[in-house]
């Protein structure tokens, strides 16, 4: 009998899978994975590495660096990092009326979340991937926290519903580029027809980019939640650009568009949509068309 995997789901939500050997024992842990996919990308992962993996024998050499552990034994240099790209539809992590933080989205469990919650995801396996890697959720996807919902779509004529299809995708070799995309996005302080963001990493260096399609943000609202006040979103925001305001029931936000962020280890991260719920009454974050790539 071969040798199998073993794929668990811990206490905390996330997964791992074990090497199995013929006699039973585990010969090999994971890393945690936030999702199932990512665990099985790992396996994938492994097994396209393990047939051409070399064998590094240091064992010989284990008298000899014991005894230049002395001050004057020169410094090994770091392991370059690898290479890694991956996206997220969506992520929430929100609590309501001061009470503890729940998440929808991407790294969920269910419950609290539920499958139209639930976010597609993807991560580039090590070794990267000459294929695109992509998800979509094609009926979109809807977080409701008590009362509110934190991210649906708004369509016209309807009230508050699920969002547009999502779709993320990430793939390179030596350069990664990944993306996700979101359509017909009401986040309650702020709508757009679609929102996307895209990032690139090669040797020369990394980039990103977001895209928002009439996206107008109400920085101010009467208490039957009609507009007072609205800012107009550019289609092609720079850099982390900010807008802040208050909602109906005065709850103070700031939303953060084209939210870039590079990483020591060369990972660029760009979120197209970041909102911050500032409270009182609901307090957390949204994160709408998350990529990060590293080359």
């Amino acid at each position: 009998m071969p040798g199998k995997f073993v794929v668990k789901k811990g206490s905390t939500g996330k997964f791992r899978f074990n090497l199995v050997s013929t006699n039973g024992q585990i010969v090999a842990t994971s890393e945690a994975y936030e999702t199932k996919a990512a665990a099985m990308n790992g396996i994938r992962a492994v097994k396209s590495l393990a047939a051409d993996a070399t064998v590094d024998d240091e064992s010989a050499s284990s008298k000899a660096s014991s005894k230049a552990s002395s001050p004057k034994a020169p410094v090994s240099k770091a392991t370059p990092p690898k290479l890694a790209g991956g996206a997220c539809g969506y992520s929430a992590n929100v609590g309501l009326f001061g009470g503890p933080p729940e998440r929808r989205g991407c790294g969920q469990t269910m419950p609290p979340g539920n499958a139209r919650s639930a976010s597609p995801q993807v991560t580039l396996p090590e070794g990267g991937s000459t294929t695109s890697i992509a998800a979509t959720d094609e009926d979109g996807v809807i977080a409701v926290y008590g009362p509110a919902i934190i991210l649906g779509g708004k369509y016209p004529g309807t009230n508050t519903g699920p969002t547009g299809p999502v779709v993320v995708s990430t793939k390179g070799k030596t350069s990664v580029t990944s993306s996700a995309s979101v359509k017909s996005v009401d986040a309650g302080v702020f709508t757009a027809t679609s929102i996307r963001s895209t990032c690139t990493a090669s040797k020369s260096g990394v980039k990103g980019s977001a895209t928002v399609t009439n996206c107008v943000v109400v920085t101010a609202s009467d208490a039957d939640g009609n507009p007072k006040s609205t800012r107009t979103v550019p289609s092609k925001p720079p850099a982390n650009h900010k807008i802040s305001g208050k909602n109906s029931i005065g709850d103070k936000f700031r939303v953060v568009f084209n939210e870039q962020k590079k990483a020591k280890d060369g990972t660029i991260t760009v979120v197209a949509a970041h909102l911050y719920l500032l409270g009182p009454t609901a307090i957390g974050e949204v994160v709408i068309a998350e990529c990060h790539a590293r080359a």
